[in-house]
């Protein structure tokens, strides 16, 4: 997904999967004129969704949240009574033992939603950070590299 800054909407009520705009936002960036939060564990931007969000980044400019990648995984516990198919059933179908599909990557941004697949990365946080931060700049073109900066709350 390649976007364009200036001409990208607002993707708030577009997606119900984006994580919510300030949901558990534990790190900021800039990228040039991007203002890029780091969300750990955030909560989605809509109700009755069944994943979860353990890693994402929203991408901000000129006031707007037009952007965000995640790492998703399928919610087997808001699965399966959704569907009404056991969550031992679900575990089975998945392959895990635990409650989560495994974790894919996703990109949302200007009216759509594009799914990279199965995360391949390493399970250290700031690997997936550099990963999540890669992705901004890839899809903006972005050539300045993040600053950490701090947010006053």
């Amino acid at each position: 997904m390649i976007l364009d800054r200036r001409e990208t909407e607002s993707i708030v009520g577009t997606f119900p999967t984006i994580p919510a705009e300030n949901s558990a936002v534990v790190r900021y960036y800039k990228a040039g004129d991007l203002e890029i939060r780091y969300h750990r564990n955030a909560e989605s931007a809509g109700s009755d969704v069944m994943i979860a969000i353990p890693y994402s980044v929203s991408v901000h400019y000129d006031g707007e949240y037009i952007f965000a990648a995640s790492i998703e995984r399928d919610d087997l516990r808001a699965i399966s009574p959704m569907i009404g198919v056991p969550i031992r059933e679900l575990q089975e179908e998945y392959g895990v033992k635990g409650f989560y599909g495994e974790p894919k990557v996703s990109l949302y941004g200007n009216g759509e939603k594009e799914s990279l697949g199965v995360y391949q990365g390493m399970n250290n946080e700031e690997e997936i950070i550099d990963f999540l931060l890669s992705l901004v700049l890839d899809t903006f073109d972005e050539l300045a590299e993040p600053v950490e900066i701090q947010k006053a709350r």
